[in-house]
């Protein structure tokens, strides 16, 4: 009988360790696409958003526009679309992307003409969103994040970007305290530095991330909850084998 145990207890310990292998490293399991229910267009459908550079990774999580029925963004970077100067001496930068001519119209352009795929960043404001997703793919921009006003984000109205599909480009909106983040990350590394990929996630799985908004963090590996478990068994092992 004990040795029985021990041997199913061996067992256990692979199939854990197989399991945590197949995690990756935030210790969940990658999503498979397939698995994803129907949602009509009112529904919300949330995003997770990775941004990468140098020692850096930052994972937050959005909401996608009413509309929007294109999810993903892959090899792309991440660039603040920033307004003409203001015309006031005092006035504040903004940053509302309503414009087919933004200040910083000349950086947009070397991104175009280097084949490189970018995703805005602007502000909540000062023109309706779908305007915002209209200026940003016409400029060229594969997707569009929006940063609220504050840290409560809405389900975007984005029903006029549908009447051109070729406009039609991945738009969610975050909160204001991880866009601040992002604007002096952005600060640090440069505009057009950062690596940027959106993932449509699961509406089970947002229900148990959607008050999670983790700060930025090295890469690191493995599951919390594996080692926890492996010491148990491990312990269970000894005592079986100690015990006559």
């Amino acid at each position: 009988m004990k040795t029985f145990a021990v041997i199913a207890l061996s067992w256990i310990l692979v199939a854990a360790s197989l399991t945590a292998a197949r995690r990756d490293h935030h210790g969940k399991q990658r999503h498979n696409p397939k698995r994803f229910n129907h949602t009509t267009p009112r529904e919300a459908s949330y995003g997770e958003i990775h941004l990468r550079a140098d020692h850096y990774h930052r994972q937050l999580y959005g909401i996608y526009g009413a509309d929007v029925w294109k999810y993903y963004v892959r090899n792309a970077t991440l660039l603040l679309i920033r307004d003409q100067p203001p015309k006031r001496v005092g006035e504040p930068q903004g940053y509302y992307g309503c414009s087919r001519l933004p200040g910083n119209l000349d950086e947009i352009a070397q991104l175009n003409r280097s084949g490189v795929r970018w995703v805005g960043l602007v502000d909540r404001g000062d023109c309706m969103f779908y305007k915002k997703i209209q200026y940003a793919a016409e400029l060229g921009a594969v997707g569009l994040l929006v940063r609220s006003k504050t840290d409560e984000i809405v389900l975007m109205s984005t029903i006029g970007n549908t009447k051109n599909t070729s406009n039609h480009i991945p738009s969610l909106m975050i909160r204001k305290t991880v866009g601040d983040a992002i604007q002096r990350d952005i600060a640090d590394f440069g505009n057009g530095k950062i690596k940027i990929k959106v993932t449509r996630v699961l509406v089970e799985e947002m229900k148990e991330k959607s008050t999670q908004q983790p700060a930025a963090y090295q890469e690191s590996g493995g599951s919390k909850l594996f080692p926890s478990i492996t010491c148990l068994l491990l312990s269970c092992l000894v005592f079986f084998s100690c015990t006559p």
